[in-house]
């Protein structure tokens, strides 16, 4: 399979062109370009300037918001299949985050020009991309709540839902991830210590309220891992 048929695919079951027809597609796909990004390379940096939209066909790449101090805030870590960089879909401002490949990585790059003339043309484009957006600011909105508020447990609690929300898999009253984020990556989400976060994280197996095995976290119940999440003891 070459990457254009790729690119064809992560179209095809992307959120934002959900019942976009074929015609849609074709007019990206005929100015899309492809990239690929080796490990610890940027795609782009806070305040570069904002032109188009990115489709990830394989790898991680990691949105963060750099400080001078050195730190970083993880905003999320995109995964295969997911798109990223939409704010230049509204308008040319400059970037409001760090993208840094965690792991050599293939892209396809749309301009943000194209797809704002195919949405023209073809409104469901929009309607798609409002429906996305809406989400990401209420994970964002939850997860500054969480951060400004709660202890550690909570904010620990709230990403590992964030990153569900975006990646994982729901079965029922379930959920699975497969990640290569680690407890340690863990506590750079959660503004935490990797020690503290590991004991967190052994509670929870301990209370089954999250199981981690061969890469992958398992949340037999959702809905205890939400409450968790609204708990304001440490």
């Amino acid at each position: 399979m070459d990457k254009l048929e790729d690119a064809r695919n992560l179209l095809e079951n992307a959120s934002w062109t959900s019942n976009v027809s074929g015609e849609a597609l074709d007019s990206m796909l005929e100015h899309a370009t492809f990239r690929s990004d080796s490990r610890k390379s940027y795609i782009f940096r806070l305040g570069d300037p904002s032109s188009s939209f990115y489709g990830l066909l394989s790898g991680q790449v990691r949105m963060s918001v750099p400080a001078k101090t050195g730190d970083e805030f993880i905003l999320v870590d995109v995964s295969k299949g997911m798109w990223f960089g939409g704010t230049s879909l509204t308008d040319a401002a400059p970037r409001t985050a760090d993208a840094i490949a965690l792991v050599d990585s293939e892209i396809v790059e749309i301009p943000a020009t194209v797809v704002r003339a195919a949405a023209e043309k073809f409104p469901e484009i929009y309607k798609n991309l409002f429906a996305d957006q809406s989400l990401y600011v209420r994970l964002l909105c939850n997860l500054m709540a969480s951060m400004l508020f709660y202890p550690l447990k909570a904010r620990v609690a709230t990403r590992l839902l964030n990153v569900i929300a975006l990646s994982g898999r729901r079965e029922g009253q379930s959920a699975y991830l497969e990640t290569t984020l680690s407890q340690s990556d863990f506590a750079k989400l959660a503004s935490g210590s990797r020690q503290q976060v590991n004991r967190v994280f052994r509670q929870w197996d301990e209370e089954g309220i999250v199981r981690f095995a061969d890469g992958q976290y398992h949340v037999p119940s959702v809905k205890r891992l939400v409450d968790e999440s609204e708990s304001t003891e440490s």
